[in-house]
Order: C-alpha cells, then structure tokens, then sequence
C-alpha cells in the first residue's frame, strides 16, 4: 500500500493525532453534555419548584382570606349573610362567598342570599363526609362569569365536630398568569395540571379545562404526571409531533402538577457550537502536526536512503562500497555495522573461491570410478531378473489352478447343498399334497351335508308358506266376526236410545264393543300385512334356495375333480423326491475328490511362492545397489554443476 518508510510514519503519526484529537472532542463532548445535562435538569427543577411554590404561596393567601371569614360564622342566617357580603365586597378576586349549615349540600346560601342545590358536585360531597378537612375542587369554568375557578370550602366545627361549612369559588386567573409568564431556555413554556390530570393551562389553549393528561397518548407525560400526584418532583423526556422535549416537574400543597419543559436541540444548541469550534480547532492543529511531520521524518529517512543506494551497490557485487558514518544515532550504528559486514563478506567470497576449486577436482576423480561400478552391477541385476521372471510365471501358473479347483470345489459343494434343499423342498411338497387331499376330503363331506342342510330348509320354507294360507284364512273368519260385532253393537246402541233414561248403561256397553270390534278389525288388518309380506320373503326364499341347492351340486362335482388332481400331484412329487436323494449322494462324493485334488494342488502353489519370493528379494537388493549407485553419481555430477557455478557467481564480485 505504502511504497517507502516516510508515508508510512506521515500515515502513522498523522493517524495517531487523529484518534488523540478524536478522543479528547469525544470525552470532552460527552462530558459537557453531561453537565449541561445535569445543569439544565436543575435550572428546570427549580423552576419547577418555584412555581409551585408560587402557586402555594398564592392559594395559602387566599385560603387564609376565606377561612378569617369562616371564624366569624355564627349560625344566624341574617348575620352571616351580612358577613359573606362584606367579604365579597373586601376580597373582588373572589367570585362567589357562600355558608350551608348542614353537609347535604342541597342548602347552600350564597352571598346574594339565594339557596342552592349543590349536593350533585363531588366537592360538596367531599366536604359533606363531615372529616373537618379543607376541600379544593377540580378547575371548572363558572357559569355565570366565564372564568376558570376553583372552590374552595372551609369546615363549621363546633364542640369538635363538623355541622356545615363556608367557602368561595376563586377565579385561577392569576396562577394561570404566573405558569404562562413562566419560561425557560428560548422557546420552553410551562403548563400546570390537576389533582385529576385536567390541563388547568397550557400554551395550546383548546386543552384548557376540556382535556386532561389521559386523552393525550404521550407515555412521557402521563409517567412523570403518575410521579407528581405521588408528590414526588423530577425530570422527563417526552416527544410532541416528532420533537424531543426535555423538563422537570413538581407537585403542589394540592398535588397540583407543575412541568416545565423545552425542546432538547434547543438546550443542548451550546453543546453543538462548542463541538464545531473543537472540530475547527482540532483541523488545525491537524494540518499544522502534518507540516511538522514531513519536516522530521525526511530528516529521517535521508540517511536512510544512503544506505539503501549503498546495499543495493553491494547486492549487485561491488564489494568496494562503503559509508560515511555521521553522527551517534541508531542509524549512524547501523551504518557503520553495514561497513564491517561487507568486509566480512569480502573475506568470504575469497575463502570460498579457493574451496571450490578443490571441490571440482575432487569430483572428476569420483565420477569415472562410478561409472565403471554401474557397468558391472548392470550386469548382474540383468542375469537375476531372468530368474525372478521365470519364477512368477511359475508361481502364477500354479495360482490360476489353485484358483480353479478352488472354484470347482465350490460349484460341487454348492450342487450338493441345493440338491439337498431341493430334496427337503420336495419332500415338504408331498406332506403339503397330502394334507391338501385329505382338506378336500374334509371339503366334500362338507358341502354334501350343505346340500343336505338346504333340501331341508327348503321344505321348512314350503311347510311355512302353507301355514300363512291358513293364518290368512283365519284372519279372513275373524274380520267377518268383528264386521258382525260392530253391527250388533250399532243395533244394541239403537235399542239403548229407545228404551232412554233405562237403556243409558246397555249403551255404555254397546259403545265399549264397538270400541273393541273396531281395535279388532286393526289388529286385523295389521297381521294380514305381516302375513302377506311374510309369504313374499317365504316365496323369495325357496327361489333363492333352489338356486343354492344347484351350485352346491356343482360345488360337490368341482370338488370331487380337485381331489383326484392332487392324488396325481402327490404322485409326481414322491418321484422327484427319490431321483434329488440320488443326485445330492453323487454330488457329495465329487465334492470329497475335489476337496483332495484342491489340496495337492495349494501345496505346488505354495512352493511355487517361495521360489517366486526369494527371486524377487535377490532382484530388489541388485536394483537398490543399482539405485545407490546411480544416486552417487547423480551426486557427484551435481556436485561439480554447484562447484562449476559457484566459481560463476564468485567471479560477479569485485574484491
């Protein structure tokens, strides 16, 4: 990437100010802003703080007013009145004075001496629990001046107990005056909500008094209004339309909640100008290091090319070449070392010239006696080679007919072993036969006596059908009976009604026989349906019956044909049984001659091996004598090429 010594330490030196500078702007940058942070979280506390204080302050004033007032009740309607309409008349910032000498809230008097029902607002309700506390409501706007008021009641106790109370709704126009004069930072505002979440105000006026926290989806807002009604004070975040907010908040006397907020760029906007200025400042003092670093390193590096020009000179063999040494640095101890290497260097090449000299000499010598070696050894190895071919083709020869009558023996014993099986198969094939004939036996007696059994559920079907004909002859003489009934009852009903008041119980029993005949006549008719499909599924049965008594007879016919085919196959398969006993004998006998002749012939092989492997072993131990032997010569022919280039690359040195 960098091509000589100087870019480098420019590139290193100038990285290295780089991340100091980028270091200090970042911690610096992240320490202001910590203690901007923590300056603005306070500065928006205490203003938190003082405005709630304000506020306090502002309400105590006024609740004082009030409860001054509340003293001087005295339980006489004429005075009192009198009273709250003195007050009203001192204390113009309050709205509305008013007394109720009871906690139902539904006789409220106010300083116009009108009586009110109130007992539907939950403040009245609050101050008519009787518990001897100051009751301040939630902001609303008065219905008869407009304003956004608040009420205020103040407990009548007498002999330690509470029978009524006073109070007067006051008018929040100047603490909405105090939270709207309020600021902080540029733009910042504050806003001042309810014990309930209401907006008592806000600079976005549709809020005010029409929605509380609650209808605003903001989680920022609603956790820091969940920690004020606990009467606790702090800071928050939150965003509006894509803008960070940043502010504090704190509770009131009333947990009232105060807030005061600003945008977060806005706050932090002395943050952003300082870090530009250090960025600027840290630019210059970047490009000024970069001046000095080129000045120092080329101071540097300068004798450090004169040594590299001089390394070079002596790469390319000029050994003559020295330095000049200035100076006590590292690199004038650098040079001067090079100094002494290459006079060392000198010594050498002069030393190994004369060396290789000798070497050569030496090496001329070697090779002609190798070479005559290597003629003789050539020889030799020819002559065991023969041998140790002869040998293998021995060996092999008698491999492939160990291989053979190996194989031989196998197909025997396989004939053998198959025969047997076959003979087992054959055997198990007539056991089968036999049990098959006799299963057909079995089989013929069997559908005879079906045969039998369907000739006498026939005739049971035919006796059933005669029965029907007279079930239904029956049933034919009992409707005529019942026809006769019905007609006597209707005749003894006639004669009933003649004989009048003395024949009313002759004819309650006409009318019960009538009954009975007509009961009769369907029950009747009901068994002569029965009887009728019974004689149908009777005549289906015996068809359906003659049909199965003729294919028993072919069943009985087919059988009797099955049983005299497997009397033949029984037959055959007790032949082929006797010739297989035969064939598996005379296959066992060939396999106990080859087994013999397998035996005599491995033994033949396994001389044949050991010639074979003793050929080989002499064979292997001329060709590795030849092998050494090349290998020498190779050595010493190398040895001269090396000496012989040496002597080239020495005379490349200038001495």
């Amino acid at each position: 990437m960098y091509k000589s010594l100087k870019q480098k330490m420019i590139t290193m030196i100038c990285l290295l100010l780089l991340v100091s500078l980028g270091s200090v702007n970042a911690i610096t940058y992240v320490r202001s802003s910590d203690i901007l942070q923590q300056s603005l979280d306070k500065e928006a506390q205490l203003n938190a703080e003082k405005l709630a204080l304000q506020i306090d302050q502002f309400l105590d004033v006024e609740i004082a007013k009030v409860e001054s007032v509340g003293k001087f009740i005295q339980g006489n309607k004429a005075e009192d009145l009198k009273l709250i309409q003195a007050a009203q008349e001192r204390n113009p910032e309050f709205e509305t004075f008013f007394f109720s000498y009871d906690l139902t809230g539904k006789n409220v008097i106010n300083f116009l001496g009108e009586v009110t029902d109130v007992s539907d607002r939950v403040h009245y309700q609050e101050a008519g629990k009787g518990e001897g506390k100051l009751v301040v409501s939630e902001p609303i706007l008065s219905k008869r001046t407009g304003n956004s008021i608040v009420t205020m009641i103040i407990p009548l106790m007498k002999d330690g107990k509470q029978y009524g109370y006073m109070g007067s709704t006051l008018p929040i126009n100047e603490i909405q005056k105090k939270v709207s004069n309020q600021t902080f930072g540029t733009t910042g505002y504050a806003f001042l909500l309810s014990k309930a979440g209401t907006f008592m105000w806000s600079p976005e006026e549709e809020l005010v008094l029409n929605k509380g926290i609650k209808d605003i989806d903001n989680p920022g807002l609603n956790k820091a209004y969940e920690e004020v009604i606990q009467g606790k004070s702090g800071t928050f975040n939150y965003e509006v339309e894509g803008a960070d907010y940043s502010g504090a908040y704190a509770p009131s006397y009333f947990n009232w909640g105060i807030f005061v907020a600003a945008p977060t760029k806005e706050l932090n906007a002395p943050i952003t100008e300082m870090s530009i200025t250090m960025i600027i400042i840290s630019v210059g003092a970047l490009i000024l290091s970069a001046f000095s670093v080129i000045y120092v390193t080329e101071q540097i590096v300068r004798p450090i090319r004169k040594l590299n020009t001089a390394v070079k000179e002596v790469a390319a063999g000029d050994l003559t070449k020295t330095i000049q040494v200035e100076g006590k640095d590292e690199i004038a101890v650098l040079s001067n070392d090079f100094n002494q290497t290459v006079s060392h260097l000198k010594h050498l090449v002069v030393g190994v010239s004369d060396s290789s000299r000798q070497v050569l000499s030496v090496t001329e010598t070697v090779s002609s006696g190798v070479d005559t070696a290597m003629v003789s050894v050539d020889r030799i190895g020819s002559s065991i080679r023969q041998i140790a071919n002869g040998a293998n083709t021995h060996a092999s020869s008698s491999n492939e007919i160990a291989m053979s009558m190996n194989d031989m023996a196998s197909g025997i014993v396989k004939i053998a072993e198959t025969s047997s099986m076959v003979s087992e198969a054959a055997q198990e094939a007539a056991n089968q036969a036999e049990t098959g004939s006799v299963v057909v036996e079995q089989a013929v007696k069997q559908i005879g006596n079906i045969g039998e059994g369907t000739s006498k559920v026939g005739t049971a079907i035919g006796r059933l059908n005669e029965r029907s004909s007279e079930i239904e002859q029956i049933l034919s003489f009992i409707t005529e009976v019942t026809s006769r009934i019905r007609l006597l009852s209707l005749n003894a009903s006639i004669e009933a009604a003649r004989a009048g008041e003395h024949g009313r119980g002759f004819a309650v029993v006409a009318e019960e026989v009538k009954k009975l005949a007509g009961q009769s006549e369907d029950s009747t008719d009901q068994i002569a349906k029965l009887i009728t499909e019974i004689r149908e599924d009777t005549i289906n049965a015996v068809e359906v019956m003659d049909v199965s008594r003729k294919d028993v007879e072919d069943g009985i016919t087919l059988i009797q044909e099955v049983r005299a085919k497997f009397d033949n196959i029984l037959t055959a398969t007790r032949n082929v049984a006797d010739h297989i006993l035969e064939v598996s004998a005379a296959s066992e006998e060939m396999s106990a001659g080859s087994e013999q002749v397998s035996a005599s012939v491995e033994e033949l092989k396994s001389i044949a091996d050991l010639t074979s492997t003793d050929a080989q072993q002499v064979t292997a131990a001329v060709e590795n004598q030849i092998s050494t032997i090349k290998e020498i010569s190779d050595s010493v022919k190398q040895l001269e090429m090396v000496a012989q280039e040496l002597n080239k690359e020495l005379a490349k040195f200038s001495l």
